[in-house]
């Protein structure tokens, strides 16, 4: 039984898909790209050595990779993707991740393939069907213009899909690809408006899960348990990701009114006792036992059942950074995103930016803080790129930027928004936007935990560099295995070397540590040779300038001093040039 689990379950395949010429073959994953397990390894490896510098992103010349990890769908919490480009929105390496079923019959459904390679551009809207291992490119114009949800109308019961809405298809700069009839989004960096320019409109699979034998069962009931009992994973257990909304306010760092204050006058209406008590039911991914969604049943503004959600991040970027005391208002606004397919992060920062704007006298369009119905308005012309204004911020809020001024009032790095964490009450999380490989990102490092929600680091420019630099590396080897994020706590314990044995993979502990720091390197390798450097670290205007409202972070701003101690700290850890470039050969 050994060997036959060794033969089922290591991955060594990579599917190509042509979209051209409409060819789809199977090919040996390469050596070098199979030392770095999977999920984001794998990606980082094909992108680096097969897309040019210089590439346009919405070009056909662009690759488009979807892939997983050897435990993906079998050790529980796994069921993850990893879709990975040249972002459109930052011109970036981009990898993007989610999770829910599809994830898993992804993988059920090529059995010993990482992952698939999409290149070139079909003449006219099709989508790949995976049907028990077969997979072939359907042509099919009719599916135009529907939202993932309504794909699965279209194909029925016994399927798991992966698309895009509208907001892909016009290539909205920050669209996503949805899956679990629109409830999981691979959200950020525009890979759904790569999937639109590709003609590529979704993904179905039909599939079912391998029948493990009692080792591999054994083990995971033992996991099961472990994550159950884990104090690290307990909040997501009783409340999901909303309950950081209470973290986030209580350390004054909660957004709100377009990055002016870190508390929200309003946070009672939004928090997570308002969550916890409009929760329908809890949500999970395919063999997790943390259940860390919620659906929600809301009456407010508007009477609203949610499928999923609103998460944190929506409900910071879309409620007080807009000034939107209203969950049902928030959750209204997140499912138009989600039927569009647009991020919700991206959305949430250009409208709260345009209320800055406008509140500042830069009369770029009329909306004043709290205004849903032209919030509403906004989603719906950047989705159909409505308009000069609703074309102009479907490419960003750095070309809007430029298009219209308003620089002081913008808050992103690389082209990309700042999430929900206003780094002048958490400094090392300035240093994490500034270098995250995609642009600013809180995945990448969460240091806001350690060094505020329970440290004593929040102003320290010292410690921030070791914070960040650990969850790089961290993070990197965890998005090869496909591990989520929310139970790591528990696979950290040993890198999750207990499954891969037990799969028939060999390694050590030292050895997975060794490929996160160098997958980092290689997707900041990429990030170089597509013209980014030192210059592309940078802090945005409004975090020099003191924080208004209350709590622990009023008054303070990040000193531009201890941005650049922070900065040069880090390329020091990591072992990189003053300019920000990795020295260690990547091929």
């Amino acid at each position: 039984m050994g060997e036959k689990i060794k033969e089922n379950f290591k991955l060594q395949k990579i599917l190509r898909v042509n979209l051209t010429s409409g060819s789809i073959k199977s090919e040996p994953l390469e050596k070098k790209a199979k030392e770095l397990v999977g999920g984001k390894g794998v990606a980082v490896y094909y992108l680096l050595k097969e897309v040019a510098p210089g590439t346009d992103p919405l070009s056909p010349q662009n690759k488009l990779i979807f892939s997983w990890g050897p435990l993906t769908g079998i050790a529980p919490t796994t069921s993850r993707l990893v879709v990975s480009t040249k972002s459109p929105l930052t011109g970036t390496f981009l990898d993007s991740y989610s999770g829910g079923m599809f994830p898993a019959k992804l993988r059920f459904g090529l059995p010993e393939h990482v992952g698939i390679i999409f290149e070139g551009k079909a003449k006219d809207m099709c989508y790949l069907s995976i049907d028990h291992g077969k997979a072939e490119l359907i042509a099919a114009p009719d599916l135009k213009e529907k939202s993932v949800a309504e794909l699965y109308q279209k194909f029925g019961k016994g399927v798991e899909i992966a698309g895009i809405g509208i907001g892909g298809e016009k290539m909205v700069r920050y669209a996503t690809i949805s899956s679990d009839s629109g409830t999981h989004h691979a959200g950020r960096g525009g890979a759904g408006a790569v999937m639109g320019s590709k003609n590529l409109k979704c993904v179905v699979v039909k599939s079912d899960p391998p029948v493990l034998p009692k080792e591999i069962r054994d083990l995971s009931i033992a996991y099961v348990k472990k994550l159950r009992e884990n104090p690290g994973t307990q909040w997501a257990i009783q409340i999901g990701t909303a309950g950081t909304t209470f973290s986030s306010q209580n350390a004054g760092i909660l957004p709100t009114f377009g990055w002016k204050m870190g508390r929200f006058p309003g946070y009672d209406n939004i928090g997570p006792e308002k969550v916890k008590e409009s929760t329908k039911e809890r949500k999970t991914c395919y063999n997790c036992p943390l259940a860390c969604g919620y659906s929600l049943r809301l009456k407010g503004k508007f009477e609203i059942e949610t499928r999923k959600g609103p998460e944190y991040e929506t409900i910071a970027m879309l409620g007080p950074n807009c000034g939107i005391d209203d969950l049902s208002a928030i959750s209204k606004l997140d499912y138009l995103c989600g039927e569009y397919g647009i991020d919700t992060i991206e959305v949430g920062n250009i409208i709260s930016w345009l209320m800055r704007c406008n509140e500042e006298g830069i009369k770029i369009y009329d909306i004043k803080f709290g205004e849903v119905e032209k919030c509403v308005q906004v989603v719906e012309d950047i989705a159909h790129r409505r308009g000069k204004l609703g074309d102009t911020l479907a490419d960003g809020l750095k070309k809007a930027v430029s298009v219209f001024g308003g620089e002081d009032f913008a808050v992103e790095c690389k082209g990309m928004s700042y999430p929900g964490y206003d780094p002048r009450g958490s400094v090392a999380m300035a240093l994490a936007y500034a270098t995250s490989d995609r642009g600013a990102c809180h995945k990448r490092s969460w240091a806001v935990g350690p060094t505020t929600f329970w440290g004593d680091a929040a102003f320290d420019y010292e410690k921030a560099a070791k914070f960040v630099k650990e969850d790089h590396d961290k993070n990197s080897i965890l998005w090869c295995l496909a591990i989520c994020d929310f139970s790591s706590p528990v696979y950290l314990e040993d890198l999750g070397c207990e499954w891969l044995k037990a799969l028939g993979y060999d390694c050590r502990v030292e050895q997975l540590k060794t490929i996160g720091n160098r997958v980092w390197n290689m997707a900041r390798e990429f990030n170089v040779r597509h013209g980014f450097s030192r210059k592309d670290d940078y802090l945005p205007k409004m975090m020099t300038k003191p924080l208004g409202g209350e709590g622990p972070a009023s008054g303070k701003s990040i000193d531009p001093a201890g941005f650049k101690l922070m900065l040069e700290k880090y390329y020091e850890l990591q072992g990189w040039t003053k300019d920000g470039k990795p020295k260690i050969k990547l091929e």
